[in-house]
């Protein structure tokens, strides 16, 4: 399994900067996912079958809670599962690269490796969408140092 609740006084120390960056690109299925188990929809359609979760006024995913945990965290979208492990398209090539969040010295290389495969299977025009967002969004990017695989 990805990334799991057992981190949660990690982001808690951090904020959940993670949460805080971008409105993440879903896919329809992932969206659906979502409305099914109950949940709010907070989603704006990019392309067809790509969504984006819409951020709070304050730049905050709105299935974040006030103790920076997920409120969606049993039906969340794989690219929030697979955080820090990021899928990136660059040069009409795909890869991987890790954010050094604050995360990324717990994780073990057994889930490193899980949570890899389960990047690289995020649909391209999901990852294509990711690393074409705004260059206000790319500057938060920034704030994390992150290594290329």
């Amino acid at each position: 399994m990805p990334i799991s609740q057992r981190f949660l006084g990690v982001c808690n120390g951090c904020k959940a900067l993670c949460c805080t960056l971008l409105s993440p690109p879903i896919t329809e299925k992932e969206k659906h996912d979502i409305l099914k188990a109950g949940f709010e929809d907070h989603f704006t359609k990019i392309i067809d079958g790509v969504y984006a979760i819409k951020s709070r006024d304050n730049g905050n995913c709105p299935y974040l809670k006030e103790d920076y945990s997920c409120e969606i965290h049993r039906v969340k979208p794989t690219l929030c599962k697979v955080w820090p492990v990021i899928p990136r398209y660059q040069n009409n090539k795909r890869g991987i690269i890790v954010i050094k969040c604050p995360l990324f010295p717990l994780i073990s290389k057994k889930e490193f490796q899980q949570t890899k495969k389960e990047a690289e299977k995020i649909p391209l025009p999901i990852v294509q969408h990711l690393w074409n967002i705004s260059p206000v969004m790319k500057q938060k990017y920034k704030r994390f140092e992150y290594e290329k695989f």
